[in-house]
């Protein structure tokens, strides 16, 4: 059995000392920049696995590419989908600078079964599955925190579905703008900024509705003063109003 060599190797062994025995480990103490992307200092340089870059629109990976790498965004945003049976786009997430995608390679996923898109000009770090794996068996930190995305991905897809199962389409797209704002908003002089990587249509695709639908009740959230938006950005006005349409 080969030994493992850590990409990275005082990275590895910073975490390792902070690792006390029976301390427990919170998921942030963990920078994933660290890990990931390349750094230099005066006694080894760290430049194995450059950054890749990807133009607005053009695919990371397919459905059905080999499943072997985790990616982690250094700039950009990226959308991960698949087509239903009818060739319909189903949007599971979009993510921005600082998360990991593509981690099912390191738990089983032989082919990939959905397909990664830059929502913009992106840069994204990237270690293959034996690499991750060998930093999970020797950082605690950076374990626990793939098993902790890998659960919260699995609620979000278990909330996604009820959404779909249970809300209706005004519902769903409050859903959408809200946590969009939760998540990436910014404070700006027309309320709470939030940059729009999709089209109307994508945000149809991913809450499950249609474009009119979409355009109708972003329309009317405009009306009533909860939002505004252009072709850039949504500014929410009214984050707890947005919020009780969820639940209306």
């Amino acid at each position: 059995m080969t030994s493992f060599n850590p990409p990275y190797p005082q990275t590895v062994q910073k975490y390792q000392q902070m690792e006390g025995p029976g301390e427990i480990w919170y998921l942030e103490e963990v920078n994933l920049f660290e890990f990931f992307c390349p750094i230099k200092n005066a006694d080894e340089t760290y430049e194995k696995y450059p950054k890749r870059s990807y133009k607005k629109g053009e695919f990371i990976y397919f459905s059905d590419d080999q499943s072997d790498k985790v990616f982690f965004i250094h700039e950009g945003a990226v959308k991960i989908a698949s087509y239903t049976q009818e060739g319909d786009e189903l949007i599971k997430s979009v993510l921005h600078k600082g998360e990991v995608f593509g981690e099912m390679a390191i738990f089983g996923e032989k082919r990939r079964s959905d397909y990664a898109k830059a929502m913009e000009n992106t840069e994204v770090c990237v270690l293959d599955r034996d690499q991750v794996s060998g930093l999970m068996k020797e950082v605690g930190g950076f374990r626990n925190f793939l098993m902790g995305l890998m659960g919260r991905r699995v609620i979000y897809t278990q909330k996604r579905v009820e959404s779909l199962l249970f809300k209706d389409a005004k519902m769903r797209i409050a859903e959408y703008v809200f946590e969009q704002g939760q998540s990436h908003g910014k404070s700006s002089p027309r309320g709470l900024r939030v940059r729009n990587h999709l089209t109307h249509q994508e945000i149809a695709n991913f809450t499950g509705t249609s474009r009119q639908t979409v355009t109708t009740i972003l329309n009317k959230f405009r009306e009533d003063g909860l939002i505004d938006f252009d072709r850039k950005a949504f500014y929410i006005k009214d984050l707890e109003g947005l919020k009780g349409e969820i639940a209306a």
